[in-house]
């Protein structure tokens, strides 16, 4: 599930002039369950059954529902489901193998399928993806940055998908009822293709990086608490998609509409704004008192590195002081103050 980071609108923009998350040097395997919400047993021991491989499995590898008829059907997860060319539900896939697995036997599929897990999370990677997501309140909009990076030399048609998975939907499901909590539903691709962007045509040398931008609307229906951004890499042959790598999202940053920054709070300044050593002093004047004020300092990636101040505040001035051996490495790092009118932030610049 995402966890949410309220950052600025100043580490939007460093973000989008060169950051992005670096690539993990890892393995994971995609577990695909096939299911459909009208179907009895993908909410009876098909349900359990996912349940229990997300509990054993999330660790170490991608977890995706994918629905290729009902309500939860969308052009994405039928796309994916083609793919795999399924012939009924539920199945479930390591990969693009298909597991043979009835109600009788999912206990032993189960422990089968951790093992699995397990051996393949020990293999070197070919190539894996980084992934650095925002998203901004003001236009609705999020936005992910990706960076691929090869570990191997290797020669195939590459592609980068990047998904959205929803974790934690609410609604029917043969054999669970009108509200039941769906786990890990796939439900779009930010690209037009589902299988997403071309990244190689042939041979590719260890160490090559690709970084790539992309952008999405959040439907009305969508939770961002809820959802996961999953990028997949896959190997394309005579049009058929097999699964290569992945990682999943595990923060979103969150900018605040900038017409809401100046109502937070006036006069806010640091000083001095580049510490060498002692302390700066943050000051600032409140307009109006409420329950409650955050004041924090992250640094470049979004990471948060002290907690300044939580609690009430009165209206007037306001100063605090951070010492330069509360704060890491030099850089530059972002003072964010945050009320319920919004969210301020200045830079404090740490040699």
């Amino acid at each position: 599930m995402i966890q949410k980071i309220t950052i600025s609108i100043a580490f939007l923009l460093l973000s989008f002039s060169g950051y992005s998350q670096e690539a993990p040097e890892t393995q994971s395997i995609l577990v695909t369950k096939i299911s459909a919400t009208w179907c009895p047993p993908c909410g009876g021991w098909g349900w359990d059954l996912f349940h229990d491989l997300i509990e054993d499995n999330e660790a170490k590898a991608t977890l995706m529902a994918v629905h290729h008829s009902g309500n939860l059907l969308t052009p994405t997860s039928g796309a994916l489901a083609d793919n795999f060319m399924i012939s009924g539900q539920p199945q479930f896939y390591l990969g693009n193998e298909r597991q043979s697995i009835s109600s009788s036997t999912a206990a032993t599929k189960r422990a089968e399928i951790q093992e699995a897990v397990n051996d393949i999370a020990q293999q070197a990677p070919i190539v894996n993806t980084g992934i650095s997501a925002l998203y901004n309140d003001g236009n609705n909009e999020l936005s992910v940055l990706t960076r691929t990076e090869f570990f191997q030399d290797a020669d195939a048609n590459y592609y980068l998908g990047l998904y959205i998975v929803n974790d934690g939907y609410v609604g029917f499901q043969q054999s669970q009822g009108n509200n039941a909590e769906h786990e890990k539903v796939l439900v779009t691709a930010f690209t037009p293709s589902h299988f997403g962007e071309q990244l190689t045509t042939g041979p590719v040398t260890d160490g090559t990086i690709m970084d790539r931008s992309y952008s999405i609307s959040l439907d009305e229906g969508w939770n961002l608490e809820k959802l996961e951004i999953v990028a997949i890499i896959w190997s394309e042959d005579n049009g058929v998609y097999t699964y290569v790598n992945s990682n999943i999202s595990t923060e979103i940053g969150l900018t605040v509409n900038s017409k809401r920054l100046s109502e937070a709070v006036s006069d806010f300044t640091i000083e001095p704004t580049v510490m060498t050593n002692g302390a700066s002093i943050i000051n600032f004047d409140l307009f109006d008192a409420s329950e409650y004020y955050t004041i924090t300092i992250m640094d470049q990636t979004g990471r948060l590195v002290k907690t300044v101040f939580k609690g009430e505040l009165a209206t007037g001035n306001h100063r605090f002081e951070v010492a330069r051996n509360d704060l890491g490495a030099a850089g530059i790092y972002y003072v964010n103050i945050e009320t319920a009118a919004g969210q301020s932030t200045r830079e404090l610049i740490v040699k």
